[in-house]
């Protein structure tokens, strides 16, 4: 079984890690027809598209740390939903996290997947100073996400990942007078 989730580890890996999803177990029944393992407990509902704060509507490090915090709650409900456009808007071209992570997004709806849990909540640590040269403001952050896991359609476990809590740079900057997210990637040690 592989991890799955905003997996916020040491390597960055804050993405669904569903990799090529594994046949179920198929046995066959009486009449010698295949039937699919078990499935898992029945299906939760969809989690909800979090609010969008009326902080990113400033130009500065309040907004920054806003969209910062929206962009990394917003995975579990792309991550489920399979609806990327928002979140496709607020990636930055350079951001390997947000590619890696709309791949995953789209990997998991190709394969008619689903993906459970993964809850995440932000905590902003810090707030630095804008980067006069790229405009970039770095903030550190504390993400804590619940468990995950992602099933096949007959509902067998392809990946899970545990609940953790883990620290994390984030570089927000501004394109065509919206946030974009440009790096997430483990917070430098101090």
């Amino acid at each position: 079984m592989r991890s799955a989730g905003l997996v916020l580890a040491a390597g960055l890996a804050l993405s669904a890690c569903t990799g090529a999803a594994p046949d179920p177990e198929v046995s066959t029944g009486p009449t010698g027809d295949p039937t699919p393992a078990a499935s898992a407990s029945p299906s939760p509902s969809v989690p909800t598209k979090p609010e969008r704060p009326k902080a990113m509507e400033r130009e500065d490090a309040e907004g920054a740390a806003a969209a910062a915090e929206y962009f990394i709650e917003l995975y579990p409900y792309v991550m489920a939903t399979g609806d990327t456009e928002e979140f496709e808007a607020m990636s930055h071209r350079a951001c390997g996290f947000c590619e890696q992570a709309l791949g995953d997004a789209h990997r998991i709806q190709d394969r008619d997947q689903r993906f459970v849990g993964g809850t995440t909540e932000v905590k902003v640590l810090r707030r630095y100073l804008r980067d006069d040269l790229t405009g970039i403001y770095p903030l550190d952050v504390e993400v804590t996400q619940e468990a995950s896991t992602t099933l096949d359609p007959a509902g067998s476990v392809v990946a899970s990942a545990e609940p953790q809590t883990s620290a994390h740079r984030v570089e927000v900057g501004r394109k065509d007078d919206r946030w974009v997210v440009v790096a997430i990637a483990p917070r430098p040690e101090s």
